[in-house]
């Protein structure tokens, strides 16, 4: 599968992304000449393919599939496939809730989460629905801005050829996330730890196709639609 993804990865490359500029040298750490970036805003409406694997100490899970973030619906939308089953996940930021994390002062925001899942070789389907808190956060343009990122410097991924500009957040204030951000400005993944659960998160993206697609997303999920 992975050697699968690497040839995907090298034929959807775009000339769009060989057309922007490349990275300023003052970017370059460990140099004179370095000085701090200010965070980019990003192409934030965009569809991905995407690998995701999650662990700690229960648990390692690896899926694989499709994904779309679209600050102007509120809404993260990710089909895929793991375990031998087939899923569609909808986040809808319209409609969340506050809960404090037990054991502690800090409150964290809680996303209404639809997914259907079919499994059994398509013969069994299963129904869920409630608050979450979100494996794929919402990125808006200002995500970085937002959330006062820092530059981590120059990172090279997995499914990616060119090298990437790597920034440091705390999401929600209590979540160390890293993201992975093209010459484009193009968010390339994201990488991130839960310190409650004790879990390493690594999100790779790949074949990423940047603007808007209409309300396809929310209108499939609305019909009991599986898939685009």
């Amino acid at each position: 599968m992975a050697l699968c993804m690497v040839i995907l990865s090298l034929f959807f490359s775009t000339a769009a992304h060989a057309a922007c500029a490349p990275f300023p040298s003052s970017w370059n750490t460990l140099s004179s000449a370095f000085r701090q970036p200010q965070p980019p805003r990003v192409q934030s409406e965009f569809e991905t393919h995407l690998v995701q694997h999650k662990w700690n100490n229960d648990v390692s899970h690896i899926t694989a599939g499709f994904l779309r973030n679209s600050p102007s619906e509120r809404l993260v939308r990710v089909d895929h496939v793991f375990d031998g089953q087939l899923a569609t996940s909808l986040f809808n930021f319209t409609n969340t809730t506050t809960v404090r994390i037990p054991g502690s002062n800090r409150n964290i925001t809680m996303v209404d989460n639809t997914q259907v899942t079919v499994s059994d070789g398509l013969t069994k389907k299963t129904e869920f629905r409630d608050y979450v808190i979100s494996n794929y956060p919402l990125i808006g343009p200002d995500f970085l801005v937002e959330h006062a990122a820092v530059f981590a410097g120059f990172a090279k991924r997995d499914l990616v050829n060119e090298r990437l500009a790597s920034w440091s957040i705390m999401y929600q204030g209590s979540i160390p996330v890293t993201v992975f951000v093209d010459a484009c400005n193009v968010v390339r993944g994201y990488d991130y730890f839960a310190p409650e659960l004790r879990t390493r998160v690594v999100n790779l993206f790949f074949n990423t196709r940047v603007g808007r697609k209409g309300n396809e997303s929310r209108n499939g999920l609305e019909q009991g639609r599986l898939g685009r």
